[in-house]
């Protein structure tokens, strides 16, 4: 591989922004032309990727210039960022993600019967921020499966037990929320939960099936949650000390 490994991702400029994929030493630029740029943005995304935003007017070259000008404070930014790492023998609830390594020169994602299989290259090191990341995205579906399997049900089975009505659940994937609940009475949970044991994912879902009853977190918010789980404080003290993974 050169100085620059160009990889191009070209859109009708009508419809998106025109994106052109940039890897150098490692660390994934992807620059992006968008109409509504004014100028040159770096965003980090993550240990080994960065976006460059820039104007349509602007060039290629230009923006290269800009970001060879910022690297120093680019690298500054990827070493600062904030990244958990995930086990090599981690596991699931129900055992439905599996990794294990072969000789291949990408990593793989396979599904198969609603068990994620995550293969890595013989080569490659585990615990590396490019293997991590792709890691990361194969335990996110293994835990979105899951997570749909086991939170509805656990839920509705809280919400029949104590009389509490709610709108609608979504699951998604968030860094540092476990679950909220609109002013609708829409709860969102985060898929991150089938990580925890059983009795962190039921306060989770007690909290926000409280906000449908109270949207603060008040007095009478509180009571209704130790209502329904007198150990509720300390389950919260631990929860605390959490946080999600992808």
């Amino acid at each position: 591989m050169g100085l620059f490994d160009f990889l191009f991702k070209i859109k009708k400029e009508n419809k998106k922004p025109l994106v052109k994929l940039v890897e150098l030493n490692g660390i994934k630029f992807k620059y992006i032309k968008n109409k509504k740029a004014k100028s040159i943005k770096i965003t980090v995304k993550d240990p080994i990727s960065v976006n460059i935003t820039l104007p349509y007017h602007c060039t290629y070259k230009t923006a290269k210039d800009f970001v060879f000008d910022k690297m120093s404070w680019i690298q500054q930014n990827l070493e600062l960022f904030e990244f958990k790492k995930i086990d090599e023998n981690h596991k699931t609830k129900t055992g439905n993600f599996i990794i294990s390594k072969a000789d291949i020169k990408t990593p793989v994602i396979k599904n198969k019967k609603g068990t994620i299989n995550f293969i890595y290259p013989f080569d490659k090191d585990f615990y590396s921020n490019e293997i991590q990341l792709e890691a990361k995205k194969a335990l996110k579906k293994a835990l979105y499966l899951e997570a749909k399997e086991y939170l509805p049900k656990r839920l509705d089975e809280i919400a029949q037990k104590f009389g509490f009505k709610y709108n609608k659940l979504s699951l998604k994937s968030h860094k540092t929320r476990w679950g909220s609940c609109s002013y609708r009475n829409n709860i969102n949970l985060n898929i991150n939960l089938m990580n925890l044991e059983n009795d962190f994912i039921d306060y989770v879902l007690i909290h926000e099936l409280a906000h449908t009853v109270e949207k603060n977190h008040k007095e009478n918010f509180w009571k209704i949650v130790y209502d329904c789980m007198p150990n509720a404080k300390e389950i919260r003290k631990e929860l605390k000390k959490m946080t999600p993974v992808v």
